[in-house]
């Protein structure tokens, strides 16, 4: 019995200083020292078009044991715009031991615009079937970032606002792309009356765009937009159906003030009215930025 405790005290004892000379060892042997990150420029200005490979010239890094850690240097993340078309880019490199570095420097687009909100039709529709109607089904979206982002267009009716009759009720559709940048354009949705005998009569203005860009102190043409009247459904065209028509370009009275000194969103009517008084309009939103 004497002989079984020697052996157990022993065997105890030498599996406790196994235990301990590994532990010194691994402290001893561990990384500790975490890979670096340098960099060129604090500033990276790129294309939207370029490659993601491309956020990654004038960087460098290293590590006291691993060596050149250039090639493994990703893109950890991107924050919203910090301000137009420039944003954060984070960057992450790790060692074999898993020690991390990071850095974190500006993205310059050299090419960036904001997105816009396309209208291929009037917002005009029959008070009988307003109450099905899918606001942005007509509606497309120009994203210089992400591309077709439709879906992602969110239209509002104003907290006032309740459909009980023909007129016209301010809407809001606005779209966001992936860094944060709004395009944001309040309409006017123009709700007719089927039973209202006149409304067979109107010819209504068309328009080739029904929400148009333009930059601070540069004017549009907004007579160029009409291209002709669409009457009960059916589009007349000016270049096409001429003859066919009550009036040409000329006959379109166009109306509104549209500050071209001032960033905004205005409305443009155009009207246009037949031999016999009657009167259709159509709406147009001009966004200046």
């Amino acid at each position: 019995m004497r002989r079984l405790r020697i052996a157990v005290t022993a065997l105890f004892l030498l599996s406790l200083a196994a235990f301990i000379t590994y532990n010194i060892v691994d402290r001893v042997t561990e990384d500790h020292i975490p890979p670096v990150i340098t960099c060129t420029e604090d500033t990276v200005s790129v294309s939207v078009a370029d490659d993601e490979s491309l956020l990654l010239q004038g960087m460098t890094a290293e590590d006291n044991r691993d060596g050149d850690l250039t090639d493994s240097i990703r893109v950890s993340s991107m924050s919203n715009f910090t301000e137009p078309g420039k944003r954060t880019v984070n960057y992450v490199v790790f060692d074999k031991a898993n020690q991390v570095a990071t850095y974190t420097r500006t993205l310059q687009y050299t090419d960036y615009s904001s997105p816009k909100i396309l209208l291929a039709s009037p917002l005009r529709y029959s008070l009988e079937d307003i109450a099905e109607v899918n606001l942005t089904e007509n509606m497309s979206v120009e994203d210089c970032l992400d591309g077709d982002i439709r879906q992602q267009i969110r239209a509002s009716y104003s907290d006032t606002s309740y459909i009980s009759g023909a007129g016209d009720y301010p809407v809001q559709v606005q779209v966001s792309n992936s860094a944060g940048d709004t395009c944001s354009v309040p309409l006017i949705v123009t709700v007719t009356d089927p039973t209202d005998p006149l409304e067979r009569e109107k010819y209504y203005p068309v328009l080739s765009q029904y929400i148009v860009y333009t930059g601070v102190g540069q004017a549009l043409d907004l007579n160029s937009l009409v291209i002709g009247l669409e009457r009960n459904g059916t589009e007349y065209l000016f270049a096409e159906d001429s003859n066919m028509l009550p009036g040409g370009m000329e006959s379109v009275a166009v109306s509104g003030t549209v500050d071209y000194q001032t960033a905004g969103c205005y409305t443009v009517d155009y009207q246009f009215t037949t031999a016999d008084g009657v009167t259709a309009s159509t709406k147009l939103a001009v966004v200046v930025r």
